[in-house]
């Protein structure tokens, strides 16, 4: 709960005709002299046939009552029922509604039907007098009666008011419903009447028992035991004796008082921005994020985007005390241009602003500046009577009446012209229907302006006014770019609503010029974020970065690299090698040493080396080690052993020969000292050749079954 700050003082129930108050939380009635304690909340309970225009919760708080608009009891419309076989005169149908003290006729469809009771009827406390309207079946004959084919058609009762009997069970689609289940911490309400409860619009059955006509609906509203936080609402609709829509859960208010005062001081608060048409700021900034935490002491300002075609209900201004919002939480409900313009809703108002800017405040203010012309539009169906309007103030007397200019709606547009707005025109204005719903706009004139902008180095502005409602627009000059919002506007706050952004240079200088001939540059862009990337020439290294970011600070995120000559020394040949092609004494970056073997050698290493950036050969001088080549076979023998092109000392290489022929010569051979093969390379012979053409033959059948081996190139690594 919320708490009480010391020497509080305290608030008298306003006087409200034909109404009385009750304390929410516990719902026990107030006497109408009884003071209220600081941060209680009170609700305004009308009496039977009248209805709560405005909010009817009212908290005290220091000694005066929030919101400071305090709500009234008015008389019930009357809603016009379903009539069946009839329909209603005048442009009027079922489910509208007629202010109270006015009319309606009604006729039936077939000329057979009579109306009961006769036409026209009158509202009177939110009922249709003297009854509501029926089309009647013409009577039954006697015989007809007597014969117990049907009942006596209702009919006015002799002396005494003319009241139709109640049929003794009613048709199958419009069964009543019994009283819904009542549901921990919340009230019901009938969605026509917020005021009052259930039990003042059922009626009872024949048993005692509560019902609902068909078609009733009823809201239920959850109480907030903390005394000012989130509250939810839902309805329920009676369709045909049965209740449709889903009954919620309300939290209990005890679960939020158990965790100690000290614990939800510290405590931040949630707020949804859920509410349609309802917009809210904290300062000067408006909040678009669905969900968003905020600190204790954050304060919250609200009103609805529209403050002529929706009326906002709760309060204005919440604070986080103890991680929940105090005040009741906000909505916006649309007028009669968002509801077809009908006759139970209060009037839209709209805003035609000349010479002058009129501007929409955070707390739902319409601000003015001086020496504007403002026509305010009521909007309302010119058929049904005349609104009329009601200023807080009598500074002056303000033309009003049908709009008359081309181009507007005479028929519904009745007009309040401010001509050339003072200071002294500042107040309330409110619209009211014939039917007695009203609407206000609070009106400030003030010549509100905003500081002068301060210079920025290369900004543009479109304007130097600094009266409210101003749209700035920013540029920057060639060659720079804007950082930050493009456009600012003067609020009613007198605040800008961005701050003036800063111009960035667009591009960094040429790079490519300041070369020194070395370096090449390639760089083609120099917009901000573009990169420029350098190399050298064959022979030349890059001392430096390799490339670098055009900065938003219009400078290089690096100097250029420079190019220095690469000399590596030249290599000594290998023992038992040496250098192919011409040798110098120095090699420049990226030129090449080619090493080679003497014969009955092979290289061990790499044979190419590159002088490197870094001065330095890319490997070691290779190795030439004594070897043996391949053996080249003859006459079809095949090698069995892994063929290669060298073969290291002591390594052996074995023979054989196909099938149907011998092997001539030793079938394994061995590299000795200095290349050489221990033996010659063995042949093939056949068995028992007989004739020359014989053998050669054989020899085809032999070559085409084994292939001569071919070498596999061999590579050692020290």
């Amino acid at each position: 709960m919320t708490e009480t700050p010391p020497f509080a003082a305290t608030c008298s129930l306003p006087e409200v005709p034909n109404g009385s108050f009750r304390e929410l939380t516990t719902e026990r009635p107030l006497d109408p002299a009884e003071l209220i304690g600081h941060g209680t909340l009170v609700e305004l309970v009308c009496a039977g046939g009248f209805q709560v225009q405005g909010q009817p919760e009212l908290r005290c708080w220091q000694g005066q009552w929030t919101p400071s608009l305090l709500p009234e009891c008015l008389p019930e419309p009357c809603e016009l029922p379903a009539l069946r076989g009839g329909r209603y005169l005048g442009g009027y149908r079922t489910g509208l509604t007629i202010s109270p003290g006015s009319s309606v006729e009604y006729a039936c469809d077939e000329p057979h039907l009579r109306q009961w009771p006769p036409s026209p009827l009158r509202c009177r406390m939110g009922r249709l007098q003297p009854a509501p309207p029926t089309c009647l079946p013409p009577p039954q004959t006697p015989s007809a009666a007597g014969s117990g084919l049907g009942a006596a058609s209702p009919g006015p009762p002799s002396g005494g008011d003319a009241v139709p009997r109640r049929a003794t069970s009613p048709p199958p689609s419009d069964r009543p419903c019994s009283a819904p289940e009542r549901l921990h911490n919340a009230l019901a309400f009938r969605s026509s009447s917020p005021s009052r409860s259930e039990e003042e619009d059922g009626e009872e059955d024949s048993r005692g028992l509560l019902q609902f006509p068909h078609g009733t609906e009823v809201v239920f509203r959850c109480i907030d035991s903390a005394g000012g936080g989130e509250r939810s609402t839902w309805k329920l609709l009676c369709e045909d004796g049965s209740w449709l829509g889903r009954p919620e859960k309300c939290e209990d208010g005890a679960q939020q008082l158990s965790v100690p005062k000290e614990e939800r001081r510290n405590r931040s608060c949630v707020f949804r921005n859920t509410e349609p048409n309802l917009e809210a700021f904290q300062g000067d900034r408006r909040i678009t994020d669905d969900t968003l935490h905020f600190p204790p002491g954050s304060e919250l300002v609200f009103r609805c985007k529209d403050i002529g075609k929706y009326s906002l209900v709760g309060s204005v201004r919440r604070r986080c005390v103890y991680g929940d919002w105090d005040g009741v939480k906000p909505s916006c409900f649309g007028l009669s241009q968002e509801n077809d313009y009908a006759l139970e809703k209060p009037p839209t108002i709209l805003f035609r602003p000349h010479v002058m800017p009129v501007a929409q405040s955070n707390d739902g203010k319409l601000v003015v500046y001086p020496g504007a012309i403002l026509h305010l539009e009521c909007l309302w169906l010119r058929k049904y009577g005349t609104p009329k309007w009601e200023v807080s103030h009598k500074s002056r007397k303000y033309a009003e009446g049908w709009t008359t200019e081309p181009g507007r709606d005479s028929q519904l547009e009745y007009r309040l012209s401010i001509y050339h707005a003072k200071k002294d025109d500042s107040g309330r204005y409110t619209c009211i229907t014939p039917m007695g719903h009203k609407h206000s706009v609070d009106i400030v004139v003030s010549p509100v302006h905003c500081r002068p902008l301060p210079s920025v180095s290369g900004l543009s502005v479109s304007t130097a006014t600094t009266r409210m409602g101003t749209k700035v627009v920013f540029s920057c000059d060639e060659g720079q770019r804007l950082r930050g919002s493009q456009q600012a506007m003067c609020l009613p706050s007198g605040n800008w609503s961005a701050p003036p952004p800063i111009c960035q240079v667009a591009e960094c200088h040429d790079i490519t010029g300041a070369s020194d001939g070395l370096v090449v540059v390639k760089a083609e862009q120099r917009a901000v974020g573009s990169r420029a990337h350098f190399s050298c020439p064959l022979g030349y290294a890059l001392r430096g970065q390799a490339s670098v970011e055009c900065l938003d600070t219009g400078q290089w995120s690096g100097s250029l690299p420079r190019c220095e000559e690469v000399v590596c020394s030249a290599l000594p040949p290998p023992e038992n090698g040496y250098v192919e092609g011409e040798r110098g004494t120095q090699y420049r970056g990226g030129q090449q040493m080619q090493f080679a073997c003497r014969p009955d050698h092979m290289m061990l290493g790499a044979g190419v080396l590159e002088c490197l950036d870094n001065d330095r050969w890319s490997g070691t001088i290779p190795k030439c080690v004594p070897a043996c080549q391949y053996p080249s076979v003859r006459d079809g023998a095949r090698i069995l052993s892994r063929v290669n092109y060298f073969y290291r000392i002591n390594e052996t290489v074995s023979f054989e020969c196909p099938e149907g022929f011998q092997l001539r010569g030793s079938p394994m051979i061995q590299c000795v000292a200095k290349g050489r093969w221990s033996a010659a390379v063995p042949r093939c012979q056949p068995f028992a050749p007989s004739t020359s053409s014989s053998h050669e033959r054989r020899l085809r059948r032999h070559h085409r079954r084994w292939p001569l081996a071919t070498p596999v190139a061999a590579h050692w690594h020290l």
